[in-house]
């Protein structure tokens, strides 16, 4: 858990039942020690040239993340199967793994994965942050039985081709433009119960702008729910603008086990925590409450 200071810096210590878990603490030294600055450096230059390198996802393609195995069955397969791909295959993968880890964000309140809460979104209003091309919006618009599912990303044509790829929507669900640090102009104060965010959180450019557009449109009591790689300083920024705001994180935990499981992530990202230097990076999953 994360404990209140005078001066917010994190870290990770170990739990043994569940991974790596974010804890306020002074400083950490082994931020500045040469192993760690070495795994920065290349987690950095794997991702950029991840980046450089990759190509555009099939159009075939329509859950775009690294996923997860988490040792359940995620409820209607069918709805993420429903272009016939043949089992085993990369874009089966893709789908049913990428899937499992938006089921997981939306039914998970704790820190044990094999506790799950299936109704945690039913009958909310849910906003989704980056949705790229939407298929991990439409599968939660399906199975949680939220009342409302807005689904938002910066990229026009990321909009334009989720309208395309799932027509028709379901009733609950609808695509619109927005960016992430414009929350508050972009909708109402409170009109939301759910923000949610899948891989794309830890990389903006600025979090205090990101998390006061969630405290905006987020009701009392609403949550925040994001997973993604961190880097300290990332996590930091992120936590540091949730106390800013009056949102208290409850669940900060690592899943980079199962999430490194599935073999879809294009850069690696490791929990080599040691005497000689921390990892540049930990898979978290998020779950946080405005007051």
């Amino acid at each position: 858990l994360l404990h209140p200071g005078s001066t917010r810096h994190y870290q990770a210590r170990k739990n043994a039942r569940s991974g790596y878990i974010a804890q306020a603490a002074d400083s950490d030294w082994r931020e500045w020690l040469p192993e760690t600055v070495i795994n920065r450096w290349f987690y950095r230059l794997e991702k950029w040239r991840a980046e450089r390198s990759a190509t555009t996802y099939p159009i075939s393609i329509d859950i775009c993340n690294s996923g997860g195995k988490f040792g359940q069955a995620i409820p209607q397969p069918q709805l993420v199967l429903r272009k016939g791909f043949p089992k085993g295959t990369w874009e089966w993968q893709m789908h049913m793994y990428g899937a499992a880890l938006y089921w997981h964000l939306a039914s998970t309140p704790g820190e044990a994965v094999a506790e799950i809460k299936p109704d945690m979104l039913k009958g909310k209003a849910v906003l989704e942050v980056c949705c790229m091309r939407g298929g991990g919006a439409r599968y939660l618009a399906e199975v949680t039985g939220c009342s409302e599912y807005v689904a938002t990303d910066d990229s026009e044509e990321n909009i334009e081709l989720c309208s395309k790829l799932h027509a028709p929507l379901p009733s609950s669900l609808r695509f619109e433009t927005a960016d992430a640090m414009g929350l508050a102009e972009k909708y109402p104060a409170a009109s939301f119960d759910t923000v949610l965010c899948v891989e794309a959180s830890a990389e903006f450019a600025d979090q205090a702008a990101f998390i006061k557009g969630v405290a905006h449109v987020l009701r009392p009591g609403g949550l925040l729910l994001l997973c993604d790689a961190y880097t300290p300083s990332a996590l930091r920024a992120t936590l540091d603008a949730m106390k800013v705001e009056d949102i208290k994180e409850e669940v900060c935990i690592d899943i980079g086990r199962w999430v490194r499981a599935t073999g879809l992530s294009p850069v690696e990202f490791g929990e080599h925590h040691s005497l000689g230097g921390v990892a540049p990076t930990t898979y978290l999953r998020i779950l946080a409450r405005k007051a």
